[in-house]
């Protein structure tokens, strides 16, 4: 049920961080993609206009080796607990499942809720799952009882993510509130409000600070334990139109961040500077006009093998791989359809897109060839996890079902 906001808790904040940054100037440019830029495109890129929802008579290989079948509707999240062999995923029906991965086996069904599913996410040593709906009703599920022991009840929930040292929860609303909870104990705190949609979020790798992205294009950084706003880039630093996506680096100072203007933008969050924008709108060789392309960045990510690459993507299909330090783009490739999730291989360079086309597809970031593509969804791919070992990836697509692929 809906609680007032309890008193400050103690801190559970994890002290320990990294001190290391990478080498790169506080310049602000806007960088344009170079006219030279190499240009890696799918073979078998679809010539006609991308369509969200793919026709059920669509002929498609399922390459999957389990689909999950149990929902009733579209299939919003999914999350690979940590150690591998089961998956929890999300839905339109209003319920999450916990699933086991080799078999599809139900392991717990989450109920109570009240609205879609639009979050599922194992804690840090995957003892627990939290699942959120569209309405703020958040519970944790502790997975070896098959027992809820925590619920809460917000606005209307924009994000949701677990400390990845902590059994510490954190969540964004479309009211732009931003609570942190530990879990099961509820002891919560409250961050400032500035009444603007908090669109997405994320966890520095010190585990001592968040950054959020909001509807009005601004960026903040809360320090966790005092719960204060300690760096903001807004007005002239903020993007011209809603953050649509983050992400941040494992050097414990850069974020990026994509827009629906079509920009990326890089931060340092410890001066609070602009390190750079980037200008992620790409003019296809065709006859359609650039005011009728979404050039929204709805997905933004970090290499972990290789610290110096940063990777952005549009709805309009066109993801691009870029320097860091210079900011110039070393590739661009032509996927043929939007995505809606970037994953990253745990130990090598190889990028995982979520296509609004119902594929997955793998991509060498050094060279930006394409590797594999995983088909059988028959329509849009909404979410998808990769396990910690690299081995397998779990879709959830608007198809209904979640499927589950082995990487090789």
């Amino acid at each position: 049920m809906k609680a007032n906001t309890p008193p400050p808790s103690p801190d559970p904040v994890n002290e320990g961080g990294r001190e290391d940054l990478i080498d790169i100037g506080d310049i602000e440019e806007v960088i344009e993609l170079d006219d030279d830029t190499n240009w890696q495109e799918d073979a078998h890129r679809d010539e006609e206009d991308e369509d969200e929802h793919m026709e059920e008579t669509t002929d498609v290989t399922d390459v999957a080796a389990l689909v999950f079948s149990k929902h009733k509707g579209s299939v919003f999240s999914c999350s690979v607990s940590p150690g591998g062999n089961i998956a929890a995923t999300g839905g339109e029906d209003d319920l999450a499942y916990v699933w086991d991965i080799r078999t599809g086996n139900v392991l717990l069904t989450c109920t109570g809720h009240k609205d879609s599913i639009t979050c599922v996410e194992f804690s840090h040593d995957g003892s627990l799952l939290a699942t959120g709906d569209m309405s703020g009703y958040i519970q944790v599920w502790k997975i070896a009882a098959s027992e809820k022991i925590w619920e809460f009840e917000t606005g209307d929930l924009s994000w949701l993510t677990w400390h990845h040292a902590s059994r510490v929860l954190l969540a964004g609303t479309a009211e732009g509130e931003m609570w942190m909870w530990l879990v099961p104990q509820g002891n919560a705190r409250t961050f400032p409000s500035y009444g603007i949609n908090s669109q997405c979020g994320a966890l520095l790798q010190d585990g001592k600070r968040s950054v959020a992205g909001y509807e009005d294009g601004s960026l903040r950084v809360f320090d966790l334990k005092s719960g204060q706003l300690v760096q903001q880039f807004s007005d002239g630093l903020a993007h011209t139109a809603p953050i649509a996506s983050l992400a941040v680096h494992k050097d414990n100072t850069l974020v990026i961040s994509g827009s629906l203007d079509g920009t990326a933008k890089l931060y340092n969050t410890n001066t609070g500077k602009i390190i750079g924008t980037l200008n992620c709108e790409v003019t296809p060789d065709s006859e359609e006009t650039n005011a009728e392309i979404d050039h929204t960045v709805e997905a933004v990510s970090f290499c972990p093998a290789m610290p110096g690459i940063a990777v952005t993507a549009t709805l309009a299909g066109y993801i691009t791989i870029w320097d860091v330090a210079s900011q110039v783009s070393r590739h661009v490739i032509t996927q043929g359809c939007g995505s809606s999730k970037l994953l990253w291989h745990p130990s090598e360079p190889v990028l995982f897109s979520a296509g609004l086309d119902g594929t997955a597809h793998s991509y060498d970031v050094r060279s930006g060839e394409l590797l594999d593509k995983y088909t059988g969804h028959r329509s849009s791919i909404l979410a998808f996890d990769i396990s910690k070992d690299g081995s397998t990836l779990i879709t959830a697509s608007d198809d209904g079902t979640a499927r589950v692929f082995k990487i090789t």
